[in-house]
């Protein structure tokens, strides 16, 4: 292949092809925006024209309402109810023909309706009803729904000859067993859809099963094959559709519109030449520039190819020097040409080359900052496993020294029970020997405490009940109601509605919050504030807090509050396992536990506790 027809084949590669991809995107693209603007445009009109048509019955209705509201059927003999039906029927254009009707659908008295409306000047907008109208009349109405809901409007329907109509009812409100039916005309909807057809738009108007009623050029005959699809299909999901449909004159952007209120549907056409004339202006010209084009390579071809070696040597040149990591544009390459355009593409990838290699360099700093920070967070999860080994040790360590020491102190407590019945009650022996059993008692509920500390007494993993962790907290709250009245501490409690229960031991988690309000208590020995929260974090776990005002917590003394006989209060009298406690309850229920320290803020204990699975067993 000569070099000449490589720059013929690469100029239509890279002028011609784009062109024309262009150009055929361009086209659809705008027919598909075309569509959807003309066919919101459709929407828009079909929408009005369905509000215009639910008004219109809607109308009908409330006018009939009032009607049977203010005059007085149950009252006047049957000679003069004619003349009463005649008022209505005289004051509502829209009214073909009244009729009241027993509940066997038979007519009190004679319908009222007018042959030749035109030759009285006071019936002007009423439609002439003969025998065979006021049969069809007859055969609609909708008696039984008119009973049961006090008003009901009947399927539309077209008289032969005649424009749309319907028929609407209410029930006399006198008479449980009386309507009032009406025969409304919809002349205003063909007099719409007239209108919408003159402006270059057709329209027509279809029941809930689909049959045409009304059409904007007059009597049409049935609906094409994709229109009664759009038309099904609007219908059944009672929504707005748009969708290309064909007739027998052509391709037509059709919009349906439900009328929600009364099951009907409303479409509003315009033909897809008139629609989509833009885009076909595009695509022409698309065509037009592409000849254009191929006429231009030819005669450039040549000329281009004497003048393109040195140009392209350059590149070559600056190509070879990105390879090799230096990044410099393309110098001499100059000109208002397609080669010109070219140099300043190429340089301008050489640009997005050096621009990219830096951006790398800089994501592989970031993905180190993550690795080191995602290494801190791992660094933190041993510290915290590391602190569950050792609260574990401790805890079996004091599971085993209470155990010991749980039954001497039981034979002591029951012999200074009995040393304390032998002894009058007010000798100063008593008086010791009550001392030495309040001592014991003490001493046997630190004991007690030692116990809990053992995480294996909690680590029931998966067992236990479920149950609403508010009963739980109100209870321990409710236990330290006295205490926090004599500290002088205030309670402000927020407890969420609504959430989620949990698995496990109620007491435990009774235990928990105990514990971490006496603790809250021993951080403000003057009074204080104290505030308890609790809510749902997701729906898929409890979150509890207790934030106290009292003495911060020294930074470097947080790690340590969960271990056993720590403590941070200052002249501390009694062994500290209650934080110890809190955790070990915690770990055992699958939560954590967390505790912050600002200055001068007090402290605040987290606790989350994961929700009870959907269908946990209970033991």
């Amino acid at each position: 292949m000569s070099f000449r027809t490589k720059i013929w084949a690469a100029m239509a590669v890279a002028g011609i092809v784009p062109l024309l991809l262009l150009g055929v995107l361009s086209y659809s693209t705008g027919r598909r925006e075309l569509g959807e603007t003309v066919g919101r445009l459709q929407a828009q009109s079909a929408r009005e024209v369905a509000r215009r048509c639910e008004r219109l019955v809607s109308d009908a209705v409330a006018n009939l309402k009032l009607s049977v509201s203010y005059l007085p059927f149950d009252q006047l003999p049957r000679e003069e109810l004619s003349q009463v039906l005649a008022i209505p029927y005289r004051q509502l254009p829209f009214v073909n023909a009244l009729a009241l009707l027993d509940e066997k659908g038979q007519a009190v008295v004679p319908p009222v309706h007018e042959e030749n409306p035109g030759a009285h000047p006071e019936l002007a907008g009423h439609e002439s009803v003969g025998d065979a109208e006021l049969a069809l009349f007859a055969s609609h109405v909708p008696l039984a729904a008119a009973l049961k809901s006090g008003a009901a409007v009947g399927p539309p329907y077209r008289s032969p000859g005649r424009g749309p109509r319907v028929v609407v009812a209410v029930r006399v409100p006198s008479s449980a067993a009386q309507i009032l039916a009406a025969e409304v005309s919809l002349s205003e909807m063909q007099a719409r859809f007239s209108e919408l057809s003159a402006a270059g738009t057709t329209a027509f108007l279809v029941d809930a099963s689909g049959s045409l009623l009304a059409h904007g050029g007059g009597e049409q005959a049935a609906l094409s094959e994709t229109e009664s699809a759009l038309v099904k299909s609007g219908l059944a999901a009672s929504a707005s559709q748009v969708e290309l449909v064909r007739r027998d004159d052509g391709e037509w952007l059709a919009a349906f519109e439900p009328v929600q209120r009364l099951g009907w549907g409303i479409v509003v056409a315009e033909r897809g030449a008139s629609a989509f004339a833009a885009a076909n202006r595009v695509l022409n010209l698309t065509l037009l520039w592409g000849a254009l084009a191929v006429l231009l390579t030819l005669a450039l071809g040549t000329f281009l190819a004497a003048s393109l070696t040195r140009p392209v040597k350059a590149l070559s040149l600056v190509a070879q020097a990105a390879t090799a990591g230096t990044y410099a544009p393309a110098k001499g390459v100059e000109g208002n040409d397609e080669l010109g355009a070219f140099a300043k593409a190429f340089n301008h990838m050489i640009e997005e080359i050096q621009r990219r290699d830096v951006e790398i360099r800089g994501w592989n700093e970031e993905l180190q900052q993550r690795v080191d920070q995602r290494t801190a967070e791992l660094k933190d999860a041993q510290d915290q496993i590391l602190r569950t080994r050792r609260l574990a040790a401790l805890g079996s360590l004091g599971a085993g020294v209470a155990h010991e020491l749980n039954n001497p102190l039981t034979s002591i407590l029951g012999l200074l029970t009995l040393l304390k019945r032998e002894l009058p009650p007010d000798s100063s022996q008593a008086e010791s020997i009550k001392i030495a059993l309040d001592q014991t008692k003490r001493v046997s509920k630190i004991v007690n405490d030692l116990r809990l500390v053992a995480a294996s007494e909690h680590a029931q993993a998966g067992k236990g009940k479920r149950f609403p962790p508010g009963s739980a907290v109100s209870a321990a709250l409710d236990s330290c109601a006295d205490q926090l009245r004599a500290g002088k501490v205030t309670l402000e409690s927020e407890l969420a509605n609504g959430l989620p229960d949990l698995l496990g031991d109620p007491l435990q988690i009774q235990q928990l919050v105990t514990h971490l309000v006496q603790n809250a208590l021993g951080s403000m020995p003057d009074g204080g504030a104290l505030k308890v929260g609790l809510r749902a974090v997701d729906g898929e776990a409890v979150k509890l807090t207790v934030a106290d005002t009292g003495k911060n917590i020294p930074p470097d003394q947080l790690e340590r509050v969960f271990d056993p006989f720590f403590s941070t209060q200052e002249n501390a009298t009694r062994l500290s396992v209650g934080l110890s406690v809190c955790h070990a309850i915690t770990e055992a229920h699958h939560g954590k536990i967390a505790v912050e320290s600002p200055t001068g803020k007090g402290t605040t204990f987290t606790v989350l506790l994961p929700a009870a699975p959907a269908q946990a067993s209970i033991y």
